[in-house]
C-alpha cells in the first residue's frame, strides 16, 4: 500500500486492524525507527504493540545491537505467532533488513508493506520497496482514486494538509517523480503563489543573512516576542513560565501536567547538510546560543546554589534542550521504572526534562545528569551521565532543534523550516520531497538564490533512488544520461527516456516525444514560458515552426477527475486563453495554439490518437 506523504496511508490501517477477530489470529505492527513506530501506534489506535524493526529481530536472533547489522539466520527459529503483519514506511528498509524480516517469519497470511516510494532510499543497499512496486504495479487501474490492483493499493488525494489546492502540497508534488499537477508550476513562481498561509518562502544570499531570517521567520511562526525571547522559546519546547522567573522549567507528564515533550514535534527545522555555516551544527549551536542564554548562565554557576546540571558533551547540552536519541539502547536507566524492558530506538525527539533542583527536591548534592522525557514515551525520564560523552565517545544524544532530512524520515510536525542551499552535492529529488512533505500546518522554505533554480532537480536526473543498480526481480538495465555536462548511469526500469535521450515525467509524456520524434518535429520539454501578466508557466511540450510562425504549446492532463486537478487545470488554461494561447478548434491564437490530451479511464495514452492529432494539428 503505497500514497504520497499524508494521503491516509495509516489512517486506512486503523480500519485494516479494527476488522474483528484480526488481532485474535495475531497481528504484529513494524517501523524502521521509534518515531515511525510511535505514530504508527497512533494512528492505528494500537498503542504499546507496535516494535521496530531492530526490537523485533534481535528476538529472532536476526539482528546485532552492537554492530547494527541485520541478518537471515537459517538455522534460528521463526516466529509463527502473527497471521498479519504491517510495516510501515518502507521506502526506509535496506535489502538486509527486509530479508532478515521475511527470513524470521513462518505462517503469515498477509504481509503489508506500505510507504511512499517517493522519500529518500534507504541508508544502505539497495531499493527493495521501489523493486517490489514495480513488479506488483499494474498497467492499468480499475479506478483512478485509489489505484488498485492485485496485491497493490495507491492512495492519491492529499489528506495531511487540509484544504484544497494548497501550495506546499503542490510544491512537493513537483519533486514526486509523477505526472505533475497543473498548479505546480505556478508555485515555482514566486510571485504566483497568492496569500498561502500554508506556505512562505523567504531566499537568502549569504550565511550571516540566513541566520537573521531564519530567527525572524521563528519569531513571526512561533509568536515571539523579539529576536531574544528566550521564555518564549522555552515555551514552544513545552516549558512553563513561573513568576518572574527568567527562564522557563521543563517537567515530565505528571498526572494533570502534559509534560514538556508533549510539544518536542510541535516545530522542527531541517537541513540537507551537517557540516558548514547553513548545516545541521551550527544552525543548532546558533540557536542555543540565541534563546539559551540564561540557562547556560544557570549552568554553569559556581557552588552550591547551581539548580541544573553543568552543560554536558561536545554540543554542552542544557536542561531544556530538545534532542535526539542517536542509536538503539535497551537496559536503560528510567524513572518510573515501566513494565518489560526499555528500549529507546535511533531518531527518537525529546527534551531535557531534569535534573532540576527545586526548593523542595530531594536531591542530594549538585545536579549532574541529565533526564530526558522522549516525545514517544510521555512520562518516563531517561537518565544520562556526562561520563558516556565526550570528544572520542559516542554521545548518544545530540540537539536537534535543527536536523537532517534523513533523520526526520518517518516523522511529521506541525511546522518545519527547511534550509536548502544550492549548490549542494546531497541535493536530489528524493531529498526535496521527503523534506517538502514532514508538515501538516505550515512549512517556511528558506532556499538559497531564486527558488526556481531547484527546479532541475524535479528531474530523473536527480533521482538518488534510480541511480542505484540493483533489483530484486531482474537484471539492472543501466542507461547513461548527461546531466550538467557530465554522464550518469540510471536504471532504465525507473526512469522515462525519449528516443532522444531526453527525460520526461511519465509514459503518456513518453508517447507524445516519441510521436513527434518520429515525424521529425523538434520540441522543447517544460520550457519556461513567461505570460504578459509576468507570471512564468512550463507547458509540457513547445513546438516552435519558425518558418510559420507558429508555436504549438501542449498540456497532458492525467488526473481530471479530481476536482481540485482539474479546477487548477481551468485556472491555467484560462490564463493561456487571455494571453491569446488558444485551441485549435478555434483557429489557434494570436500567441499560440494550446494542444490538449488526457488518459483514459485505465490511466493509458492512445499511441494511434497522439499520432493522428500530431498529423492532424501540427503537420497538417
Amino acid at each position: 500500500m503505497i500514497g504520497s506523504a499524508g494521503t491516509g496511508k495509516t489512517t486506512l490501517l486503523r480500519a485494516l486492524c479494527s476488522i474483528p477477530g484480526l488481532a485474535k489470529k495475531g497481528l504484529l505492527l513494524l517501523a524502521p525507527t521509534g518515531k515511525a513506530r510511535v505514530r504508527l501506534e497512533d494512528q492505528t489506535g494500537m498503542r504499546g504493540s507496535g516494535q521496530t524493526l531492530a526490537q523485533f529481530l534481535i528476538q529472532q536472533q536476526r539482528y546485532d545491537g552492537e554492530t547494527g547489522a541485520y541478518f537471515p539466520k537459517s538455522r534460528a527459529p521463526r516466529c509463527g505467532h502473527y497471521r498479519t503483519v504491517i510495516v510501515d514506511e518502507c521506502s526506509m528498509l535496506t535489502e538486509e533488513q527486509l530479508a532478515a524480516l521475511i527470513d524470521s517469519l513462518s505462517n503469515v497470511e498477509r504481509l503489508v508493506l506500505v510507504g511512499d516510494p517517493r522519500q529518500l532510499p534507504p541508508i544502505g543497499a539497495g531499493r527493495p520497496f521501489v523493486d517490489i512496486l514495480q513488479e506488483l504495479e499494474p498497467d492499468t487501474f480499475e479506478t483512478p482514486f485509489p489505484r488498485c490492483g492485485p496485491g497493490y493499493a495507491e492512495l492519491t488525494i492529499p489528506r495531511r494538509q487540509r484544504g484544497t489546492g494548497r501550495a506546499d502540497v503542490l510544491l512537493a508534488s513537483h519533486f514526486s517523480g509523477q505526472p505533475l499537477d497543473p498548479g505546480a508550476d505556478a508555485v515555482l513562481d514566486e510571485g504566483g503563489m497568492g496569500t498561502d498561509s500554508g506556505l512562505r518562502l523567504v531566499r537568502w544570499d549569504h550565511p550571516e543573512e540566513l541566520q537573521e531570517k531564519l530567527v525572524a521567520e521563528l519569531v513571526e511562526v512561533l509568536d515571539l516576542d523579539g529576536p531574544r525571547d528566550e521564555l518564549g522559546f522555552e515555551e514552544s519546547l513545552g516549558g512553563v513560565r513561573k513568576g518572574d522567573t527568567p527562564w522557563a522549567f521543563f517537567q515530565n507528564q505528571f498526572r494533570d501536567n502534559p509534560g514538556a515533550a508533549t510539544k518536542a514535534e510541535a516545530w522542527q527545522m531541517l537541513s540537507p547538510v551537517r557540516a558548514g555555516p547553513v548545516g545541521v551544527d551550527a544552525l543548532n549551536r546558533m540557536l542555543q546560543a540565541r534563546f539559551r542564554a540564561k540557562v547556560r548562565e544557570l549552568a554553569e554557576a559556581e557552588g552550591w546554589g547551581r539548580k541544573v546540571p553543568r552543560p554536558v558533551g561536545p554540543q554542552m547540552l542544557l536542561y531544556g534542550d530538545k534532542v535526539i536519541n542517536v542509536a538503539n539502547q535497551r537496559g536503560r536507566d528510567v524513572w518510573p521504572r515501566p513494565e518489560g524492558e526499555t528500549y529507546l530506538a535511533n531518531g527518537d525527539i525529546g527534551i531535557v526534562v531534569g535534573q532540576y533542583k527545586y526548593q523542595t527536591s530531594r536531591l542530594r548534592g549538585l545536579p549532574r545528569k541529565l533526564e530526558v522525557e522522549f516525545s514517544g514515551q510521555s512520562g518516563f525520564k531517561y537518565q544520562y551521565y556526562p561520563g558516556e560523552f565526550g570528544d572520542e565517545a559516542r554521545n548518544p544524544l545530540e540537539l536537534a532543534y535543527c536536523l537532517t532530512v534523513h533523520k526526520t524520515q518517518g516523522s511529521e510536525f506541525d511546522k518545519t523550516f527547511v534550509v536548502l542551499t544550492n549548490p549542494c552535492w546531497l541535493l536530489s529529488r528524493e531529498l526535496l520531497y521527503t523534506a517538502l512533505t514532514r508538515h501538516e500546518d505550515r512549512l517556511v522554505i528558506l532556499h538559497e538564490g531564486p527558488l526556481v533554480r531547484y527546479r532541475g532537480y524535479a528531474s530523473d536526473e536527480h533521482s538518488e533512488i534510480a541511480r542505484r543498480m540493483t533489483n530484486l526481480f531482474v537484471d539492472p538495465l543501466p542507461r547513461e544520461v548527461p546531466v550538467n555536462s557530465q554522464q550518469r548511469f540510471l536504471e532504465e526500469g525507473l526512469i522515462h527516456r525519449t528516443e532522444r535521450g531526453h527525460l520526461v515525467r511519465s509514459k503518456s509524456e513518453l508517447v507524445i516525444a516519441d510521436k513527434l520524434h518520429a515525424r521529425g518535429i523538434d520540441y522543447a520539454y517544460e520550457d519556461p514560458l513567461v505570460l504578459s501578466n509576468g507570471r512564468t508557466r512550463y507547458p509540457d511540450f513547445t513546438i516552435a515552426d519558425h518558418a510559420l510562425g507558429v508555436t504549438f504549446y501542449w498540456e497532458h492532463l492525467g488526473m481530471l477527475d479530481d476536482r481540485g486537478y482539474r479546477a487548477r487545470w481551468e485556472e491555467k488554461r484560462a490564463e493561456y486563453l487571455e494571453n491569446g494561447i488558444r485551441p485549435p478548434e478555434d483557429g489557434g491564437g494570436p500567441e499560440g495554439t494550446l494542444i490538449e490530451t488526457r488518459d483514459d479511464a485505465g490511466g493509458r495514452l492512445d499511441a494511434a490518437a497522439i499520432a493522428s492529432l500530431i498529423d492532424r494539428v501540427i503537420v497538417g
